[in-house]
């Protein structure tokens, strides 16, 4: 798997976060609005953002990795 390819899904993985967190906000909310109790859903929302965060974090050092190569293989500047 090449770096490319290992940004692209990680980049999903992101994405694919996103849309976890906000229907887990959405589902707290329903939850609240009911009366119900929102103890699971709230630890399992605590849970997905930790994951967003990892998935973040991988994703910058992945962008960054990139961004090293780019610059190791551009000529040096003759001033």
């Amino acid at each position: 798997m090449t770096l490319a390819d290992d940004i692209e899904m990680v980049r999903g993985h992101v994405s694919l976060g996103r849309r976890h967190i906000a229907q887990q906000r959405e589902r707290v909310a329903v939850l609240e609005r009911l009366e119900l109790p929102t103890d699971k859903a709230l630890e399992l929302l605590d849970l997905f953002e930790r994951m967003q965060d990892l998935h973040e974090v991988h994703l910058s050092r992945l962008l960054a990795r990139a961004e090293d190569r780019k610059a190791a293989k551009m000529p040096p500047h003759i001033c």
